[in-house]
Parts: C-alpha cells; sequence; structure tokens
C-alpha cells in the first residue's frame, strides 16, 4: 500500500511539475493584462449558451454511455447514464486526471453488478469510439485548415498530430482483423487485452442501427464542444470564425486529452496558443478562450461533483444481464 501511495504522489507531482512549467511557457509568452481585460469582458448571455452546449455534450454523453450498454448485455435507464455523464465531468475537469471520468464508471459500474472486466471494457470501447470520432473531425476540418495555415511547420505539426491519430485507428482496424489468426494469442497479456478491446472495435464496424446512433452520440460531442468554444469565443469578442475553431481546435483538444497534467491545464492553454496563433490568431485571444473553456469545465465539474457528494449507489444502479 506504501509503495502504491508513494507512485501515485510522485504521478501527481509530475502532473503538478508539468502543469506548472507549460502554463509558464504560456503566460511568459502573453501580455497577462491584456488576457484579464478580455476574461473580463465576457458577455453572460454568451456563457449560458456555452452552458447550453455544455448540457447537450452531457446528454449526448449518456445517450452513448446507455445505448453502448445494451452491446454489453445490459439495461441502463437513462436518467442513470445521464448521472453516471454528469458526475464523470467532476473526475475529468476537477480531479488531477483528464481520465478520471473513465476511472469513475469503470469503479462505479464494478461497484453496482458488473464485473471488472466487463466494466473496464466498456469503458475503453467508449474511448476509443470518441478518440476515432474525433479524429474523423479533424479530417473533416484539416482541408480547411489548410488553407488558413501559411508556415509549413505548422501545417507539419497538425498533419503530425492527425496522422498520429490515424495511424492509432488504422492499428486497431488491423489488430480487429487479424487477431483471430495469431496462435496461441491468449499466452500474451497485452495482446489478449488488445485483442479484446480490437473485437469490441469490430462490433461497433457492423452496418446496423444501433451502432449508427452510438457513432453519432460520439461525433455530435465534438461538434458541440467546437460551438461552446464558438460561443465563448463571441463572448470575448475574438470574433474567431467557427471555420477556424473547427479546422484546428479539434487537434488541440485531442493533445488535451493526454493525461501528464492536472484535468488538462497546461497543455490545453499551450496547443491552444500554438494551433489558433497559426491560423492568425493573437496569442492572447487563443490564451483567453482556453481559459474560459477550462473554467466552463471546471464549473460543470463542480456541480458535478455536488452532485455525486448528494448521491448514493442506488442511483448508480444498473439492470441485471440481458
Amino acid at each position: 500500500m506504501r509503495v502504491w501511495d508513494g507512485t501515485r504522489a510522485v504521478k501527481l507531482l509530475l502532473k503538478c511539475l508539468a502543469t506548472a512549467l507549460m502554463l509558464f511557457v504560456v503566460f511568459r509568452a502573453v501580455d497577462v493584462a491584456a488576457v484579464s481585460n478580455l476574461l473580463s469582458r465576457l458577455g453572460a448571455s454568451w456563457v449560458a449558451a456555452a452552458f447550453a452546449m455544455t448540457a447537450l455534450i452531457i446528454v449526448s454523453d449518456a445517450i452513448l454511455l446507455e445505448r453502448m450498454m445494451r452491446f454489453f448485455g445490459r439495461r441502463m435507464p437513462f436518467r442513470t447514464a445521464l448521472m453516471y455523464s454528469f458526475v464523470g465531468w467532476f473526475f475529468s475537469n476537477v480531479s488531477p486526471s483528464t481520465v478520471g471520468g473513465d476511472v469513475f464508471r469503470g469503479v462505479q459500474l464494478s461497484r453496482v453488478g458488473m464485473s471488472p472486466g466487463g466494466a473496464a471494457r466498456l469503458v475503453l470501447a467508449i474511448r476509443v469510439l470518441s478518440f476515432t470520432t474525433l479524429v474523423a473531425v479533424m479530417l473533416m476540418g484539416f482541408p480547411i485548415a489548410l488553407e488558413n495555415l501559411s508556415a509549413r511547420k505548422d501545417v507539419f505539426v497538425l498533419g503530425s498530430v492527425l496522422l498520429a491519430g490515424v495511424g492509432a485507428i488504422a492499428v486497431l482496424f488491423f489488430f480487429a482483423h487479424v487477431a483471430a489468426h495469431i496462435p496461441d494469442i491468449e499466452r500474451w497479456p497485452f495482446l489478449r487485452k488488445l485483442d479484446r478491446v480490437a473485437g469490441d472495435f469490430r462490433a461497433l464496424l457492423i452496418p446496423r442501427r444501433a451502432v449508427a446512433s452510438v457513432w453519432l452520440a460520439a461525433l455530435l460531442q465534438h461538434f458541440l464542444r467546437v460551438a461552446s468554444l464558438a460561443c465563448l469565443a463571441a463572448g470575448l469578442g475574438l470574433g474567431i470564425p467557427f471555420i477556424i475553431l473547427f479546422s484546428v481546435t479539434p487537434a488541440a483538444l485531442l493533445m488535451a486529452m493526454l493525461p501528464i497534467s492536472l484535468g488538462g491545464w497546461g497543455i490545453r492553454e499551450l496547443t491552444f496558443v500554438y494551433f489558433l496563433g497559426a491560423a492568425g490568431v493573437g496569442a492572447e485571444a487563443a490564451l483567453s478562450l482556453s481559459i474560459a473553456f477550462g473554467l466552463l469545465r471546471a464549473v460543470v465539474g463542480a456541480m458535478g461533483g455536488l452532485t455525486w457528494v448528494a448521491m448514493n449507489d442506488d442511483h448508480f444502479r444498473v439492470d441485471a444481464s440481458t
């Protein structure tokens, strides 16, 4: 137990250092007074619109969870899925890790009846689905980004991020179709786990209405995130065209998913300033947008945390296996 606690303490310390370093780099390159001035004039009506977009993200995430539960032979009422989604925002945006929401879902589901293995597979399947649809959004916006990025190095960086995402999906897709032909795959723990993830991914590639609904719910969340950014940008008076946000911010959000900082802070600000700056947006404007976006998520996460404190396990139960 002491070794485990020590490992967690070291990881937390490293995340704190990484967050502090990245924020130092970002704030050193901007006019802090200008950023503060932009944030101070954030319009309330646009903030309300951004909260509305966030609420729709939570609803679509609940739909995704409820539909995915059926793939694993369970039934979850929509109101329960909505509770998981809302509370998950606390663990993803207020806790130290951006994957805290996934951990919460896995642990909570295993506490109320699902096997730990089944809960882990469900969480991984949703994460793979979210990652794949985010890369798809990046592919949609890449031609637009090429028209707005003037420097070759910026095109190279954005293209590299996109290529890495496509490559990861290609590996998973390939493994999903060749795993059955690998002899004695159960002898190799890593390949065995990858085989199960790939198998769940393969099931999500079968063309049918139920599968289409989960893909649509996952895809919709990314468009809504860009819409919430557009609302905040309008509220800050930044004048950033929606098409610019659509073409470059998904790459920044993908980078922010890396669990190397506290709640995504630092890496999100760094990538926003870089990618939006490459598209012609000023560093102060990009940083103020990132901070406003992070604060929005933190406020919603805090509300989810208060909800979690008020609830008990009965509110998170799932129905018996079907």
